[in-house]
Order: C-alpha cells, then sequence, then structure tokens
C-alpha cells in the first residue's frame, strides 16, 4: 500500500501502524478456523498460540485503538476515493461537452487569446503605417533643405542680369525658395506628428495584451519594445507561444483526468487494505470474547500473559533510551595490537 496520500504530520505514525498491521496480517494464512461458539466449556479449547495469531499479542485497550484506527484510516482513503471520482467525473464531462462543441479548453483560450493579439495587431498597423509616414515626410523636409534650397540661395545671390539669362527672374527664385522651404516645414511637422501617432499606436499595441490575463502566459510584461521588436514578438506569440500553452492546457487536462482516476484507484486499495486488517483484529476481538464465555479461566491466562509481554517489552525499551546517550558519548576504543611473541 502507498503512503503518499497521508498527511506529512502523520505520515511517521502511519507508516509505523502500517508495517506493524502488514506483519499481523502475515500470521493470518496460519490462523486455525475460527473457535466454535458452542465449544464444550469443560473441554480445553483448540485455539492457537496467543503469540502466533494475527493480533493475539495485542493487549484489549491497544486492540480496540487499533480498530478505530484502522476503520478511521478506511474512512479517510474512501471519503479521498470519492473525492477523486467527483473530480474525475466533472472533468471529464466538461472535456466531452467541450469536444462536443468542436473546442478544447486549449483551443477556446488560444482563439480569446487570438482576440487580444488580433486588437493588438490592429494599432500595430497603425504604427507601421504612420512610422512609414513619419519617414516620407523626413526625407521630404532633407531633400527640400539639403538639396534643393541650397542651390535656390545661390541662385538668390545671382545678379538679375545672370537670372534673365537662365531664364529666371528673382521673383520666380524667391517663390521657388518659399515653396520648397514650405515644403521642408510641412515635411518636418509632418514627421514629428507621424512619430508621436506611431509611438503612441505601438504603446496601445503593446497595453492591448499587457492590460489583459492573458499578459503573464503571453510574456507581455514590462516596457514596450521598440517598435521592430514588437513587430516580432507579437509575431513569435501569435505563431509559436499560443499554439504551445493551448496545447499545454489540453495536454493537462488529460493529465489531471488520469491523476484523478490513480487516486481513487490507490485510495480504494488502501482502505480495503485498512478495512481487512480492521477484519482481522475484530476476528481476534471476537475470539476472545467467545473464550471469556466459554472459557474465562484459560482467556484470563491469555490476558494476564500478553500485559506481562508488554510490560516488559516497555521496559525494556526505556532501559534502552536511558543507555542510548551514555552509548553515544562514549568514546569509541581502538583495538590493541598484540606484539609478536616471545620465542621460548
Amino acid at each position: 500500500m502507498g503512503s503518499w496520500l497521508a498527511p506529512a504530520a502523520g505520515k511517521e505514525a502511519e507508516d509505523s501502524r502500517r508495517r506493524r498491521a502488514e506483519k499481523q496480517a502475515r500470521l493470518h494464512q496460519h490462523q486455525e478456523p475460527a473457535l466454535a461458539e458452542r465449544q464444550d466449556p469443560g473441554a480445553a479449547p483448540d485455539v492457537q498460540n496467543w503469540k502466533n495469531r494475527p493480533y493475539g499479542s495485542r493487549i484489549d485497550t491497544a486492540l480496540a485503538d487499533d480498530i478505530a484506527y484502522f476503520l478511521k484510516q478506511a474512512e479517510t482513503y474512501e471519503k479521498k476515493a470519492a473525492a477523486a471520482r467527483t473530480a474525475h467525473q466533472v472533468l471529464n464531462e466538461r472535456m466531452e461537452q467541450e469536444r462536443a462543441a468542436g473546442a478544447t479548453r486549449g483551443q477556446q483560450w488560444a482563439r480569446e487569446a487570438g482576440v487580444v493579439l488580433d486588437k493588438a495587431v490592429g494599432h500595430l498597423t497603425t504604427a507601421v503605417k504612420e512610422a512609414g509616414l513619419a519617414l516620407a515626410a523626413d526625407e521630404q523636409a532633407r531633400y527640400a533643405r539639403e538639396k534643393v534650397l541650397p542651390g535656390i540661395a545661390k541662385q538668390l545671390q545671382s545678379s538679375r542680369l545672370a537670372l534673365r539669362l537662365a531664364g529666371s527672374s528673382r521673383k520666380e527664385v524667391k517663390e521657388l525658395h518659399e515653396q520648397y522651404l514650405g515644403k521642408a516645414i510641412a515635411g518636418e511637422d509632418e514627421n514629428a506628428r507621424a512619430r508621436r501617432a506611431s509611438d503612441e499606436a505601438r504603446l496601445a499595441a503593446w497595453e492591448a495584451v499587457k492590460s489583459t490575463p492573458y499578459a503573464e502566459a503571453l510574456g507581455a510584461t514590462g516596457h514596450a519594445p521598440a517598435l521592430d521588436d514588437l513587430t516580432q514578438r507579437l509575431a513569435d506569440i501569435r505563431q509559436q507561444r499560443v499554439p504551445e500553452l493551448a496545447q499545454a492546457k489540453d495536454a493537462r487536462d488529460e493529465r489531471t483526468l488520469g491523476e484523478h482516476h490513480g487516486v481513487a484507484q490507490a485510495s480504494m486499495q488502501e482502505a480495503t487494505n485498512w478495512r481487512g486488517h480492521a477484519a482481522l483484529a475484530q476476528a481476534e476481538q471476537q475470539r476472545r470474547r467467545i473464550l471469556a464465555e466459554t472459557h474465562p479461566d484459560f482467556h484470563k491466562a491469555e490476558a494476564a500473559a500478553r500485559v506481562f509481554r508488554a510490560r516488559l517489552a516497555e521496559a525494556q525499551q526505556q532501559q534502552q533510551k536511558r543507555q542510548a546517550p551514555a552509548q553515544a558519548a562514549a568514546p569509541a576504543q581502538t583495538p590493541q595490537r598484540k606484539g609478536p611473541r616471545a620465542k621460548s
């Protein structure tokens, strides 16, 4: 019988009672048939020696205590078995309902997580789009300021004659300068706006996952990653993390279902064994009642022998306890080596 179901605080006591009970149970195969209730009171009882009977050496009070303990253990394990069977039934019914609905618990969880990720990806799409607009606006501003405006500035320094020969005028050059200066300023403004919008969308994408009950499981904790990193993180979460967690949840349900079944089986085996020990102890108790009615002198002699043996064993244990500290403190004696024998 496994003892792993016992509470930790009582494990040592239960193991001790278990070993003694199993030792007594081994005597059962050699036990004689039950004593006849109508045995002749004047005849010598045909009863196996009390030392060789299961629980025959236990005094009456200890025997009664054993029976109560065994029955209590059996009841405890029967309750554990019942609780495990109930848990197994509830979980099995839920899993069957999920299969009938076309989605296991893990699959349903994946769907719900997918909705959260869809919202995050929506914000991410905006962030990427705004980042692209910011880049285009920055290129526009740079082109105007670095490529076009410097040339226009040089034209403004040219003489009217030179401008006329070039087919232009100072007014046209100034208008062109204002046009590209406006493009530069507009590009810079658009770049700043788009960058802010992209960053806000990036933060919103991360918060869409981080603010949900799925955040820890999906690894969406801490500060929001940079945009490129966020894109990769969300892709990894959807393609790898979510399927792995969904499969793990379903596997855990299957494992838990098996564990409930195992606990129920093991607990019922424990209960059966403890009730078997109780039956042996009760048989000894019944035998003593019959002996007390049919052969009172023999019964008294047995009882006295049991009490004497129990007291003797207790006295020996007390003596061993008293001697143990002294033996532990005594230094180990080194055996003396004998020298060579002298020749005669």
